[in-house]
């Protein structure tokens, strides 16, 4: 009878912590809204765009760090942009948050869902603007609607 509580008790604590785990992998909307910059898709999809691209600046680094309490010179994480630069995603600190892999959502399951929104902009099968609502709302969502099942998530099928 206990055994049968406890084992009812841990599934239903495991049923509740999956979407925060998913939800973790979004940031704070007021500390990271997203930002995007004006780039035409021709522009976007060209060859090289993704050479033209400046790296985040050290003031943009700290700041965005500092918004989530983190101080820039302890974070040996990984900094990333809530709108993906290859998809117009700016250097803003409102676009920059500290990754914090969890479960399936690594950086390689989100370069993937970057990789098959950015193909679906440039055929014209997508606007450039719902590829970025698409990562400023919630990326783990979309990843689920466009890529399959979570357990694809890391990159392994």
């Amino acid at each position: 009878m206990a055994s049968t509580i406890c084992m009812r008790a841990s599934v239903i604590a495991i049923a509740l912590a999956i979407p925060a785990i998913a939800s973790a992998q979004g940031p704070d909307s007021f500390k990271t809204p997203g930002d995007a910059t004006r780039v035409k898709t021709e522009l976007l999809c060209a060859p090289g765009f993704a050479a033209s691209l400046k790296p985040v600046a050290k003031w943009q680094r700290e700041q965005a760090l500092e918004r989530y309490g983190i101080r820039p010179e302890r974070f040996d994480g990984t900094l990333d942009h809530l709108i993906p630069a290859s998809l117009g995603g700016s250097n803003d600190p409102d676009n920059l948050l500290p990754f914090h892999p969890l479960g399936v959502f690594t950086l390689e399951a989100k370069t993937a869902l970057t990789d098959k929104l950015k193909q679906a902009v440039c055929a014209g099968t997508m606007s450039l603007k719902d590829a970025q609502t698409a990562f400023r709302k919630d990326w783990t969502k979309t990843y689920r609607l466009q890529m399959g099942n979570v357990l694809n998530a890391g990159g392994s099928q």
